[in-house]
């Protein structure tokens, strides 16, 4: 489990390089930070409703999130814990939604493809009792080619699990790679899960766009995003996922965090 504070958030900006001042900096700084991973709402949103997520802040319980994936949920080219996307997450929704005890247990494993997850899902998932499980997946399956239609079997399954225990869904698709050619199917792999995620009304974080409109825009360079691999994202894209991620869901839960973040 992940227990991120604003001090831990604002190490993660630092080291991510996005602009923040120092220790002990007010909060216009970090709103400096935040500020360079900031995309639309219409880029970064879904239209679909968390309602057990939202249950769980309207009876004052503890909102347990399970962040299920590989390497890019799992931290692999962070700096340290702390700058993994999950505990950026955690922190932000924690100022976002104050008043309310939000808890990210982060079960990202290295090198996971969608089915290695969904055998995963009832000891690392289901056990914690989430309201809300964050998805990633889709980037070894493209990597290594396991067959489309199979890759898309296997999250119908896991929507299926996820449902029958009464705990929303958030798929995050595949992060941008450079030197994509490399995978000539990746971009086929974005879209079946896209596709999955449209026939069944799961909600997306697009987390391929929003990349790619912050590389594209000259907010963030390649080597804030990615490691030298070109497959790992380092503390940049880390920062910036939690960031864009923690607004979406905030928004979805609480009508005063949305108008906060407007």
């Amino acid at each position: 489990m992940i227990r991120a504070t604003a001090k831990t958030l604002l190490t993660a900006a630092l080291l991510a390089g996005l602009s923040v001042a120092p220790a002990g900096a007010a909060g216009g700084d970090m709103a400096a930070g935040r500020s360079r991973c900031a995309v639309s709402g219409e880029l970064r949103a879904f239209t679909q409703d968390l309602p057990h997520a939202r249950a769980a802040l309207r009876e004052g319980r503890t909102l347990t999130i399970v962040t299920l994936g590989s390497s890019s949920t799992q931290g692999v080219g962070a700096s340290s814990a702390e700058t993994s996307y999950p505990a950026v997450l955690q922190a932000e929704l924690a100022r976002l939604l104050p008043g309310h005890d939000i808890k990210v247990v982060n079960q990202g494993v290295g090198g996971n493809s969608a089915l290695q997850m969904f055998h995963r899902m009832d000891d690392d998932v289901l056990e914690e009792s989430p309201a809300l499980v964050i998805w990633q997946t889709g980037v070894n399956d493209a990597i290594h080619d396991i067959g489309i239609e199979r890759f898309k079997r296997i999250l119908r399954k896991g929507i299926v699990k996820l449902r029958e225990a009464d705990t929303d869904l958030v798929f995050m698709d595949q992060q941008p790679v450079p030197r994509v050619e490399r995978y000539p199917l990746y971009q086929d792999y974005l879209m079946a899960l896209r596709e999955v995620a449209a026939e069944t009304r799961t909600p997306v974080y697009r987390r391929f766009d929003v990349m790619a409109q912050l590389l594209r825009e000259g907010r963030l360079r390649d080597d804030e995003i990615f490691s030298a691999d070109a497959l790992h994202m380092v503390d940049g894209g880390y920062f910036c996922v939690g960031v864009t991620l923690a607004r979406t869901i905030a928004e979805k839960l609480s009508p005063r965090a949305a108008e906060a973040i407007r």
